[in-house]
């Protein structure tokens, strides 16, 4: 059986990891968690495999 919504994170335009799930809200906070601490320009959305789109979505960037 399929998951209902997959999550990507990336750093710039590139992925480095995923992970999918059926609680977009737990896909969510995984990606807060990775992104947590990192000084990289980090983004990452959650995406419903049945439609495609992006149900959550987030951008974090380094200080200056």
């Amino acid at each position: 059986m399929a998951f209902r919504y997959t999550a990507k994170i990336y750093i710039d335009k590139d992925e480095i990891t995923h992970e999918s799930g059926d609680d977009a809200d737990e896909l969510y906070n995984w990606m807060l968690v990775k992104a947590q601490g990192k000084f990289e320009n980090f983004s990452g959305e959650v995406i419903d495999n049945k439609t495609g789109k992006v149900v959550k979505c987030f951008r974090k960037s380094p200080p200056d």
